[in-house]
């Protein structure tokens, strides 16, 4: 029924049901992953060089992801291994979350120039 509802409202219903299902810790990067996707292949009025910054955005953001599963799997042997480390003063001080934001703005700067094209050749190509 609320699939039905939306389709009449043009509310994408896996969009939606995304939305509703992932907690909130795991939107909010989803959201600022499509801003900064809009941010980057909006910034020219060639479509041609939207699209190539589109692409090579994703080729980043799918490497950052291959990362992060590989570290995963790391992260799981060492504690298959009985390596385990105590990291609840880091949580405790705030000056943590201040470095997480940081680096969090850092790495959506890094995304945003990384897809600017270096010359006008690489814009025709």
């Amino acid at each position: 029924m609320i699939a039905l509802v939306l389709d009449r409202c043009k509310v994408p219903a896996l969009a939606f049901s995304l939305g509703m299902f992932i907690p909130l810790e795991l939107n909010i990067p989803l959201l600022m992953g499509g801003t900064v996707n809009w941010f980057v292949t909006t910034r020219s009025k060639d479509s041609v060089v939207n699209k190539a910054r589109g692409d090579k955005g994703t080729l980043i953001a799918s490497g950052f992801i291959a990362g992060g599963a590989l570290m995963g799997v790391v992260s799981a042997l060492l504690k298959f291994g009985g390596i385990e480390f105590d990291y609840s003063n880091w949580w405790a001080n705030h000056l943590s979350e201040l470095l997480a934001i940081a680096a969090y703005a850092a790495l959506i700067l890094y995304f945003i120039l990384a897809t600017k094209p270096k010359n006008k050749q690489t814009k025709r190509e």
